[in-house]
């Protein structure tokens, strides 16, 4: 699938969701900084290093089907959740396809739970097992875990912190983090922030970002 064939599908979705988001502007407000909230959205996302990347949820019930261009389209990410599957437990398969190199490819199930501390402060754990391509044709077992963790500020404010540690293998890891701040006003999200990882002990890089999401 060309870059080319994928950017204009996403770009189409962006458009034609937007249209549909504002004819339905009066369904209840989800709160947007939470990762298992069930809402369909459209968003972009601009880098530093000058990446723009497009994404696109579809809700129904409890379930969510989401598709996101990543590395400025160079690869393309597609994931299904289930949330709320049983006391505040939710399930998802997700699956990133490199379209630029032989490698890099993940597939992987996983489970998400809310852990909250106060009326500010929620952990949203989350244990993956999938598998990553290494190299041409050749993948490896990874399991991944972490905490997405939200504290609520004032007036739509809210900061994130996204650790994130995978192992695999042929002694193969990773750590990836997000650290962000987030505001939402009515059904409209922007958030600012850093996101990057560190593959077998090598230095952490990463880039700033600029995130809009509208949910509908």
């Amino acid at each position: 699938m060309s870059r080319f064939l994928v950017t204009t599908l996403i770009a189409s979705s962006f458009w034609v969701s937007s249209g549909h988001a504002l004819a339905k502007n009066d369904k209840q407000t989800p709160d947007m900084a939470d990762p298992t909230a069930v809402y369909s959205s459209v968003g972009a996302h601009l880098y530093t290093n000058g990446d723009l990347d497009l994404s696109a949820g579809f809700a129904w019930g409890k379930n969510l089907l989401g598709v996101e261009s990543k590395g400025g389209f160079d690869a393309l990410n597609f994931r299904y959740a289930h949330m709320n599957l049983w006391n505040n437990l939710g399930v998802y398969a997700e699956s990133t396809v490199q379209m630029e190199e032989d490698f890099g490819s993940t597939a992987t199930v996983g489970a998400i739970s809310t852990l909250k501390l106060g009326n500010r402060l929620t952990f949203y754990p989350i244990l993956t097992l999938g598998g990553l391509e290494v190299r041409e044709d050749k993948w490896i077992t990874t399991t991944t875990f972490g905490t997405y963790t939200r504290f609520k500020l004032e007036k739509g404010f809210s900061l994130g912190l996204d650790p994130f540690v995978t192992y695999g293998e042929s002694d193969y890891n990773s750590l990836s983090a997000d650290v962000f701040v987030n505001y939402q006003y009515r059904n409209h999200q922007v958030r600012l922030g850093y996101t990057g990882s560190s593959v077998e002990s090598s230095d952490f890089d990463g880039e700033g970002y600029l995130e809009y999401k509208m949910a509908f």
